[in-house]
């Protein structure tokens, strides 16, 4: 529910760990996108993943990969954008838990 990266954004808030997504897949319609039947795994080792999936003649990309728990680890506490951006996992969970809540409540109003 909405979207890959609100997905991933989601998934390192719940983790506590930071996310450093691949560059060189920066269209909008891939991150954005409502495409069915599309998943995200985190994963130890994306090979036998992979291979599985190539196997099955199921499509399967690796997006990205974690960067340790915030719990003190340098690079740990942000999400990494495919352009380099980063975003702190702090501020996502400021607005995710905070602002986004608020402002729904004041626009349904």
């Amino acid at each position: 529910d909405g979207r890959l990266l609100v997905a991933v954004a989601e998934m390192a808030l719940a983790g506590d760990t930071g996310v450093a997504l691949r560059g060189g897949t920066v269209e909008l319609a891939f991150w954005f996108g409502e495409d069915q039947a599309r998943y995200v795994l985190a994963v130890e080792r994306s090979g036998p993943l992979l291979a599985a999936a190539a196997a099955a003649a199921s499509p399967a990309k690796k997006v990205g990969q974690t960067v340790g728990q915030t719990g003190g680890r340098a690079g740990g506490a942000e999400l990494t954008l495919p352009d380099g951006s980063t975003m702190s996992l702090a501020s996502l969970r400021a607005m995710h838990e905070h602002f986004f809540p608020a402002w729904m409540d004041v626009e349904s109003a």
